[in-house]
């Protein structure tokens, strides 16, 4: 008896001292990410949500700095009264993620632009982006504590173990948890909601009606705050609703009560925040333009007539199918390329002894499959986006795909040798996932310590020092910049910003005079990387991306060829080849003759800043 005790306590001695040692490499892989190979935020959707929290910070609400042709002449129309440019709502996102951002951004200070400036041309990476890259962090770190102890409950430690360390070493997961992005967030939420229906579910076995009840609601209460933090969790409330109306008795009613919990506590809430930008019928537009639209939710946002924009009516159904089966077909990518994660799919024809575990994986397919659908309407192909919401799956498709490993292990009659056999499963399938991080960790580090002091910005075609400081000293806070990343400005010059649009008559003919009756102007326009170093396809690319402004955008890459010759080339587009168009020439907005007639090379030809006045 005393030696099986001495037995299990040596065994749980070293499971703590496991738990210890995964729990103390991961945190420092974390520091270390933040400390020293942190290269600033690279999303523009957290930038954009940043400079909101910062108002927020600021007790300005929920206002935005960033500003999109549609947006301002869709407001332009339905607003009844002359729109107030200094307390612009914000309608793109969700609430939750920008509000945790504004605690974080005022307990930081960051709150207070002028004494958190960057230095001149030293610093290239802004500490603000630190504080909200610790954010996305800290949610990520949670993330995994909540995975360990769920699957520590419905496998086992080993398991458990093995899901945090696939989780911890892979490169997307990581990039994600210094995204500053709602992702990590999003796990925490998706991980609660997943205990609640496991708790539903066992009181289901147990035939405890209320219980069931109460489980199954907090469940939707949980995904309910997913869709405020993200809109497009609506998916995984979708796939939430068709498990509950099936699976729990009576048929049909845990569904109905999740419907009208999303219609109360989500729907006309949101509908009413968003009643500025169109409300609920304006996320259906932009989410059938993103899909659907010849040129993509950017197009449209940045142009200032609806019925100009062209869709790509064939094959619909088609086309939405093949979208979708993109989704699931990319899973090993989009989950981090974990290599265990396709096999979640073939557990799905396992039967597992534990009905709570049997009944969970289908919970989590039919969220899956509801948001691969969502995300193949809103046209999201990127690994990395504010809308890629098949991460937050990444855990549970993990730990399925590890169990059927163990399976499989267990069922080759090595009993004798199976644990030996399972460590080095687990050795294998850890360093295969991670192959891609452990390959640029150490050269990321090397670099990270090498110029600790400095940082390396996320250039192209973000260059943080140079809008921190000399953009926001050439310019006033009142007018618009009109640039092609708005929300950079936004965040690290703290100035008002405006979409480069794709037509010059939306420019004179629209958005000028909209400017103009609320008092503002436009004070210049900033050219970046943006438009001439990160566009596919070469000069087409710039072409179709940057439309009646691409010569605007060519010229700084001309004089980067050809400097000695300081060519001006949009004064070469003087004339309209339509005599009958109603609208300036590009010549006469930028050009030594016309509206903004000084060049400020912020960053040589890289960054060129076109205003009314020479620069300080």
């Amino acid at each position: 008896m005393d030696n099986n005790d001495n037995s299990i306590t040596s065994r749980n001695n070293t499971i703590f001292i496991i738990r210890l040692l995964v729990a103390a490499v991961l945190l420092l892989l974390c520091l270390t990410q933040l400390i020293f190979t942190f290269k600033g935020l690279s999303q523009a959707e957290a930038m954009d949500q940043a400079q909101i929290a910062r108002q927020m910070a600021r007790g300005e609400g929920f206002t935005t700095k960033n500003l999109a042709p549609f947006d301002v002449v869709l407001r332009a129309k339905t607003s009844e009264e002359e729109l107030d440019f200094n307390n612009y709502r914000a309608t793109a996102y969700a609430p939750l993620h920008p509000t945790i951002l504004a605690m974080a951004i005022r307990a930081a200070g960051y709150h207070n632009f002028a004494e958190n400036r960057m230095t001149p041309d030293f610093e290239m990476v802004y500490d603000g982006d630190r504080v909200i890259a610790t954010v996305s962090t800290v949610f990520f770190l949670l993330a995994l504590l909540f995975s360990y102890i769920l699957f520590s409950k419905l496998f086992d430690e080993i398991l458990a173990t093995s899901v945090v360390l696939l989780l911890g070493f892979s490169k997307l997961m990581l990039n994600y948890a210094v995204s500053g992005l709602a992702q990590p967030m999003l796990m925490c939420l998706f991980i609660g909601a997943a205990f609640c229906v496991c708790a539903a579910i066992q009181a289901d076995q147990k035939n405890k009606n209320k219980q069931v009840f109460l489980y199954n609601a907090l469940a939707f209460f949980m995904i309910i705050i997913m869709c405020f933090t993200s809109r497009i969790c609506v998916w995984c409330f979708i796939g939430l609703t068709v498990f509950s109306g099936i699976y729990f008795k009576p048929k049909g009613m845990q569904a109905i009560i999740g419907v009208v919990m999303g219609i109360i506590l989500f729907m006309i809430p949101t509908a009413i925040l968003l009643q500025p930008g169109g409300g609920l019928s304006g996320v259906f537009q932009q989410a059938f333009y993103g899909g659907f639209g010849a040129g993509g939710v950017e197009q449209m946002m940045r142009s200032t007539d609806e019925f100009s924009l062209n869709i790509n009516s064939t094959n619909f159904f088609l086309r939405l199918l093949g979208a979708a089966f993109a989704q699931s077909s990319s899973v090993y990518v989009n989950m981090g390329s974990i290599i265990v994660t396709p096999f979640f799919l073939l557990s799905l024809f396992n039967r597992y002894r534990n009905p709570i575990v049997n009944a969970l994986k289908w919970v989590i397919f039919s969220c899956w499959l509801s948001s691969c659908i969502g995300m193949a309407i809103f046209g999201v192909t990127a690994v990395m986006d504010v809308s890629q919401i098949s991460v937050i799956f990444a855990p549970f498709f993990a730990a399925y795909g590890m169990s059927l490993v163990f399976i499989f292990l267990s069922r080759l009659q090595m009993a004798e040798n199976f644990v030996t056999m399972r460590n080095l499963a687990i050795v294998v399938i850890v360093v295969i996932s991670s192959g891609k991080f452990l390959f640029e960790f150490p050269r990321e580090l090397q670099m990270g310590i090498i110029t600790s002091a400095r940082g390396i910005p996320h250039f192209p075609p973000y260059y943080p020092n140079k809008l921190n400081g000399e953009l926001h000293d050439i310019t006033n806070p009142n007018d618009i910049i009109v640039t092609d990343q708005p929300w950079a400005v936004a965040w690290y010059a703290d100035r008002k910003a405006l979409w480069l649009p794709t037509r010059i008559s939306s420019y004179t003919n629209d958005l000028e005079p909209a400017f103009r009756r609320a008092g503002l102007q436009v004070q210049g326009f900033l050219i970046t990387p943006s438009s001439h170093s990160m566009q596919s396809g070469g000069l087409s690319g710039v072409i179709h991306r940057s439309g009646e402004f691409a010569p605007l955008a060519l010229e700084g890459k001309i004089l980067q060829l050809v400097p000695k010759h300081n060519l001006a080339l949009a004064e070469l587009f003087n004339t309209h080849g339509d005599s009958q168009r109603n609208a300036r020439t590009l010549a006469s907005v930028v050009s030594s003759q016309g509206q903004f007639p000084h060049r400020n090379f912020l960053l040589g030809a890289e960054m060129i800043y076109y205003s009314r006045n020479p620069g300080k």
